[in-house]
């Protein structure tokens, strides 16, 4: 069971979209989790220009996570942003990523410094593939 909540408001149509997205993701990747997992949106219209991120995610602890994501985004690439976001939230949950202190990733066991370059973040590598895969799949579902 997924419980999500928006932290600001957005147009009726990128609401949609984010819960849209955020459903069809918790369906893909996280399809038999029993305990509540909560996400907070949290919409922020030029997030990209002003903090250069489209989107993060946070572990809140306790299953509780907040998504703030670039509403100003096409929303294609927003809807993907979300989908690649939800797969750092399936890491959290799964254990492959935790961030035990500040400055410190572990993914796979595996101890990383949280400032390494972003393109050779393992947990990134591995959101970016699925962020592709589950793209491919919800574009090719809204279409029919």
């Amino acid at each position: 069971m997924v419980v999500l909540e928006f932290t600001r408001k957005c147009s009726k149509k990128r609401y949609d979209a984010i819960t849209s997205a955020v459903m069809f993701a918790c369906n893909n990747l996280i399809p038999r989790v029993r305990k509540p997992v909560y996400i907070n949106i949290t919409p922020i219209h030029k997030l990209t220009e002003t903090q250069g991120v489209n989107g993060d995610c946070m572990d809140e602890e306790d299953r509780e996570f907040t998504i703030r994501i670039d509403v100003s985004l096409p929303l294609n690439e927003m809807i993907s942003t979300i989908l690649h976001e939800m797969v750092h939230v399936k890491q959290y949950l799964s254990g492959t990523l935790k961030q035990p202190r500040p400055g410190v990733a572990v993914y796979k066991r595996v101890d990383y410094d949280w400032e390494m370059e972003y393109d050779d973040r393992p947990w990134e590598i591995e959101a970016h593939c699925k962020e592709k895969q589950l793209a491919e799949k919800y574009f090719a579902e809204e279409e029919k």
